[in-house]
Order: C-alpha cells, then structure tokens, then sequence
C-alpha cells in the first residue's frame, strides 16, 4: 500500500500498489484535472513535493511531454501515466 497526499487540498488516500497517481487523487476526493489520458498532453503535471523514489521510473513518452512543458523528471510527474509503488508520496497539484 502507499499513501499519497494531495496539496494544497492536504487530503491523503491509501492506494494499492500499481495504482495510477490520477487514481490516488480521486479516492481522496480531489478533481484531478486531465486531458488525454494517455501520457501525451501534459496536463496532469503534478510537482512531487516527496517520494519520488516511489514512483514507477518515467516512460520515454513521459519524459518527452516533461521536456515540451520544460518540466525537470526529477521533479514533476504526470498523473495520468505514473503508477506508485509504496511508501508515503506527496504531490502538489498546480494553482490556476
């Protein structure tokens, strides 16, 4: 199990292994916005405050659409195509 909490909402949900962030965000309640679904759009980007290292390693394809948005791998994720691992995760989702 992982736990994953959701800035600046500050709510956490606990999710399986395999589960998709996006997922993770909705059990805990929170609009996650998405475009494609598919790891092609960029705007699920998330910044990963903590727990990187528990997170499945970025796709080829995710870190092209990371490098389109000028967004550093090391620090941002998409949603909509990382799935978690375990371990406690926080995410911040961006403020329009």
């Amino acid at each position: 199990m992982a736990k994953v909490t959701l800035l600046p909402a500050d709510v956490s949900a606990q999710v399986s292994a395999g589960e998709l962030l996006i997922e993770a965000g909705e059990k805990a309640g929170v609009d996650m916005e998405a475009g494609c679904f598919n790891c092609s759009c960029g705007t699920c980007v998330v910044e990963v405050v903590r727990g990187m290292e528990f997170l499945e390693e970025p796709t080829p394809e995710e870190l092209d659409v990371l490098d389109q948005w000028n967004k550093d791998p090391e620090k941002f994720r998409l949603t909509c195509c990382v799935r978690v691992k375990e371990g406690e995760i926080v995410i911040r989702q961006p403020q329009h």
